[in-house]
């Protein structure tokens, strides 16, 4: 048997079977209820794709046109029936001959068939057709196309072809980036609609790249194409135009030109777009347009937005949803919901979250035909909301982290009685904990939602739709009572440019209050959000914040924000005054206070030591290190080239190093390598994808002869992240024994204090993995 699947309404089971012998294979279908088991054909080719239509007994599947053995055949045939729990299933066929195919063009299997609503359409994946291998001339011998065979050179005469890459400055995607994507673009396909009663395929997508959307009812669709704008694709200003397509003649029409930010609604009839301030729509049926937000008393776009970009982006990045028949929509700005009518008439901002400082997001309920959940633009084809139902939303409060759920009520939402209504909300559940996951049975009115806390393991509970009288049903950590844990506090500091922020403080197992005690600082980017999250001490957690408490420190981790070309000096701005706010509070010994990052936060722990002498140590993962050779470089896993994720992205240089040399210079660690006075340890994957491990030895070699006190692990065969169990312990060991030495005094070992020649190395490794486990 090859693949089978379950018509999710009825009891029939579809079944592709594959014997591996000639003429052995076919597609069957069995009814578990009586037993009945229907060919639907056989033949020697693969078949694939197995596609039930929802709430239908209509079948559809691919079928090679070459045989199943065949692995050079790539061109499918598209098989589909109606009405299988009938006497006379109806039987269609997609071939090559079909109307509105092209000769070009091919079906392929990396796209399953699906179904529209109505069963008159099934959408298909097409590809450019594989070029046939010549065949010879069984009477002359010639080769098809080509000169006569006596006229050929003889192939031991052909040359031996080089390893070769050509790079070329105008290459879209860079070499490195084809070659990393090489299965993935082999696997796209160009949106196609075949229409069984009038036997003729629509082609909607031209561009294997491109973004392709039905829109429900499946009239129309949209592709959106980056193809116009090459230099916002390569470095990181992207933009897109959007076609609406007539899917019953294949008329396009470009609807949207040059945007960022594009959607369409629940019903197909309307695209909502956001440029960096406003939303406005479109309607598809008549081609107005309509300014939804420009004249509503507050702000749409994310302005705390901290990564250099020409458009900013709005809150929530989307809309949140639609309510039914496209009636209205629902946009976010920082704390609220507004819910909005497509042409601008009526807009009411259903939540009060400002008022208490507490965000606002709508959830979706589970839906079985979906998959289960999804947050907010997921999916393209998410449902309108009923009017007449209660919608759920999460809470968030980003200066209490306080999580939990309210619902909107009908009445709010335009439900009965029409118009716009007083908003109502009902707030549920809101707790100094982490609660989410909120899911909803698929056939009762019971609900799900998990809670914890650094110190709660994460359990579920389940509760009516009101979520009253929650009841734990899971119990993670039994045993939990048993072990010494530590507490986590936020606490409220100003970076030195008067910056309000917070950082989580996470006190040692058994703390007595004044007491001082030695502090890691762990960095990234905002970190207070990780407050309750709870973590089980682990070995192979090399950054196991829970495992360090337990070993008697203080865990710091402050949130950073950044400006454009200074994210160095931003890190320094938060990062020291959040100490001092923790030295102030009587909890950390500012003698004893150790730094510690990977990848970004590597960055970090690197560039702060060498402008700043507050750590008596520091780790550093995987870190960036030259502001100047970095931007050149290549993120190797995806094949993506620096520079886009350089200026616009998470290193936030906004321009490239020759537009602003000395930014660059003031924020590169290895710029002032001759300054650290911090004992630095540096750990790599010798095959990291993410961060080329040159950047560790380049550093490595600048504080060699600058006579600094640095220790360079390599990794053999890790990537960005330690995979290995050996080396993740490891790792984790000789961090607490870093810190051990610098921050709590402790005997330093030998590869601290002399390092480790060649010949002394497994000696070493076996002392650290025979340790007593920390």
């Amino acid at each position: 048997m090859g693949e089978f699947a379950w018509s999710d309404s009825t009891s029939l089971l579809a079944i592709a079977v594959s014997t591996g012998k000639e003429d052995g294979n076919g597609v069957q279908v069995y009814d578990a209820d009586s037993g009945r088991i229907q060919s639907l054909g056989t033949s020697g080719s693969a078949y694939t794709q197995l596609a039930w239509r929802q709430a239908a007994t209509d079948l559809a599947v691919l079928r090679s046109r070459e045989p199943a053995s065949d692995e050079e055949g790539t061109a499918h045939d598209v098989l589909a029936w109606r009405g299988l729990d009938g006497e006379a299933p109806g039987e269609f066929t997609l071939a090559a001959e079909t109307a509105g195919a092209a000769d070009s063009l091919e079906v392929v299997r990396h796209a399953a068939p699906r179904w529209s609503d109505d069963g008159r359409l099934v959408a298909i994946g097409l590809r450019p057709a594989e070029p046939e291998e010549e065949t010879e001339d069984e009477e002359t011998g010639d080769t098809e196309g080509d000169a006569p065979q006596d006229a050929k050179a003889d192939e031991d005469d052909e040359p031996e072809l080089p390893g070769l890459q050509i790079w070329h400055s105008s290459d879209r995607r860079i070499f490195a980036r084809q070659q990393a994507s090489k299965t993935s673009d082999g696997h796209r396909t160009l949106l196609a609609v075949w229409n069984l009663d009038e036997d003729r395929i629509t082609q909607i997508g031209t561009d294997l790249r491109a973004s392709v959307e039905l829109l429900e009812g499946w009239t129309r669709a949209v592709e959106e194409t980056a193809e116009p704008y090459a230099w916002g694709e390569m470095f990181g200003r992207p933009y897109s135009d959007t076609w609406v397509v007539d899917v019953a003649t294949g008329e396009r029409e470009r609807m949207l030109e040059r945007v960022r930010y594009a959607w369409t609604s629940a019903g197909g009839r309307w695209l909502i777009a956001f440029d960096g301030s406003h939303y406005t729509s479109l309607d598809l049926e008549t081609g107005a347009r309509y300014e939804l937000t420009s004249g509503l008393p507050t702000v749409f776009a994310d302005t705390a937005y901290d990564t250099p970009t020409d458009v900013l982006p709005p809150h929530g990045f989307g809309p949140g949803g639609w309510l039914e028949a496209d009636e209205a929509v629902f946009l976010y700005d920082e704390h609220d919901i507004w819910r909005i009518a497509p042409d601008g008439s009526d807009a009411v901002r259903v939540t009060r979250g400002l008022e208490e400082d507490v965000t606002h997001r709508i959830v979706r309920e589970f839906d079985p035909s979906r998959g289960g959940f999804g947050s907010l633009g997921d999916e393209d084809d998410e449902p309108g909301f009923d009017p007449t139902k209660p919608i759920y939303l999460s809470l968030y409060g980003e200066r209490t982290e306080k999580r939990g759920y309210a619902r909107l009520m009908p009445a709010a939402n335009g439900g009965e009685g029409g118009g716009v209504a007083e908003p109502t909300v009902e707030r549920l559940v809101y707790e100094d904990k982490r609660i989410g996951g909120l899911m909803k049975a698929d056939s009762a009115d019971v609900y799900m939602f998990n809670v914890q806390a650094f110190d709660d393991p994460p359990d579920l509970f389940v509760a009516g739709p009101d979520l009253s009288d929650a009841r734990q049903v899971t119990e993670m950590n039994p045993f939990m009572g048993e072990y010494a844990w530590g507490r986590a506090e936020l606490v409220d500091f100003a970076s030195e440019g008067g910056r309000d922020l917070q950082a989580v403080l996470l006190y040692p197992a058994n703390y007595e209050a004044g007491e001082r005690v030695p502090m890691i600082v762990y960095t990234y980017e905002m970190l207070s959000p990780r407050i309750h999250l709870f973590s089980a001490p682990s070995e192979r957690g090399y950054y196991n914040f829970t495992a360090w408490t337990q070993q008697g420190y203080a865990v710091l981790l402050p949130d950073i924000v950044y400006r454009a070309r200074d994210p160095g000096i931003s890190a320094l701005e938060s990062v020291r005054a959040a100490v001092a706010r923790i030295v102030e509070l009587g909890v950390a010994d500012a003698a004893r206070v150790g730094l510690i990052g990977h990848s970004w936060g590597g960055y970090q722990a690197t560039y702060l030591p060498t402008r700043t002498d507050i750590f008596a140590a520091s780790v550093a993962g995987a870190p960036l290190t030259d502001f100047v050779s970095f931007m050149g470089a290549i993120h190797w896993n995806p094949g993506m080239p620096e520079v886009d994720h350089w200026e616009t992205g998470q290193a936030r240089m906004e321009v490239p190093f020759w537009d602003d040399p000395e930014a660059h210079r003031r924020n590169s660690p290895i710029h002032k390598v001759h300054e650290m006075e911090t004992p630095l340890l540096m750990a790599f994957g010798n095959e990291d994808g993410v961060v080329d491990w040159d950047q560790g030895t380049e550093f490595y070699n600048f504080a060699r002869r600058a006579g600094k006190q640095m220790v360079l692990l390599v990794c053999e065969g890790e990537d960005h992240g330690f995979r290995q169990e050996a080396n993740q312990v490891d790792y984790h060991r000789r961090i607490l024994e870093w810190f051990g030495h610098y921050l709590k005094g402790e005997p330093a070992p030998g590869w601290i204090t002399d390092g480790v020649p060649l010949d002394e190395l497994e000696d070493e490794a076996r002392r650290v993995a025979s340790k007593k486990g920390s």
